[in-house]
């Protein structure tokens, strides 16, 4: 090795160093950032999913963030930023035909509705409840013309997947064959996109469920299943205000199996796991 080689080759190892010491991550004071999402979104125990804490601590290392605190402020400044941490920390699991029996009430009841009849999925995840909700209408031969349906979800990747309608055989078992190919068309790359008179008919938007405060959109049902087990009893009042001002006088609220809600005097329980908006 030449005299320049060994300073080259010195100085590189140096570089690589350097490099390594700065996409090292200290979380120690991991209940900061914890902290701050909860205030944001409402989800509790971050610190306790450690699938989770690895995924935000890997994003932080590629991202070039070394401390806790440049995180929380990279969060609280940067949108982009904050967007990709929330849609790490947010879970998408779901599937068609979900807690079927409650989508059969709504079926029954947009049916023998009259006039247009104005939907909201909340969260949406990547599309399957709204779509299943468009798929029973269809078969029980209402008139899609006269819905309305929208989803919203925080996950903004979940959105662009609710958009663009693509599934697996998983968000596929509960559903027939005969529905299936009715409805979804399968792809070369063995998924299967939901057809295109519903995903025109549908429409998906990145919302946060604690900054529709003033949301002017007024909805006759609102469906919001299975995000309460995220929430504590603060965020959970918080959450059934907002939905209780999304609804219409005598609106429909339809909450999941494993949702628990805090009474309000703005909601009256007619069945499991459904309530109706109070006109006063």
């Amino acid at each position: 090795m030449g005299f320049l080689g060994f300073f080259t080759n010195k100085k590189e190892q140096e570089d690589d160093t350097l490099q390594e010491i700065e996409i090292k991550v200290d979380f120690s004071n991991f209940d900061l950032i914890s902290e701050y999402i909860y205030e944001k979104s409402g989800i509790i125990d971050l610190e306790k999913r450690a699938l989770v804490f690895t995924r935000l601590k890997q994003f932080a290392q590629d991202s070039r963030v070394r401390t806790t605190i440049e995180f929380l402020n990279k969060m609280k400044n940067d949108e982009s930023f904050y967007q990709k941490v929330m849609n790490i920390v947010t879970v998408n699991e779901t599937y068609f035909f979900r807690e079927h029996h409650e989508l059969e009430w709504l079926v029954d009841y947009v049916k023998n509705s009259r006039g247009k009849v104005s939907i909201l999925s909340l969260p949406s995840s990547s599309g399957e409840e709204t779509y299943s909700i468009l798929m029973m209408l269809d078969i029980a031969g209402v008139d899609l013309s006269r819905v309305d349906i929208n989803g919203y979800d925080i996950n903004s990747e979940a959105v662009n997947d609710a958009q663009n309608g693509y599934y697996n055989t998983h968000s596929l078992h509960k559903l027939e064959d005969k529905v299936r190919d009715k409805y979804l068309l399968k792809t070369s790359t063995n998924l299967y996109q939901i057809s295109k008179k519903f995903r025109d008919k549908s429409r998906f938007i990145q919302k946060n469920i604690f900054e529709l405060k003033d949301e002017e959109n007024k909805y006759d049902i609102v469906l919001s299943r299975n995000m309460f087990i995220y929430f504590d009893t603060k965020k959970r009042t918080q959450a059934v205000n907002v939905i209780v001002n999304l609804l219409k006088n005598d609106g429909i609220y339809i909450k999941g199996h494993a949702d628990h809600i805090e009474p309000h005097a703005g909601l009256e329980n007619i069945k499991f796991g459904i309530y109706k908006k109070k006109s006063f």
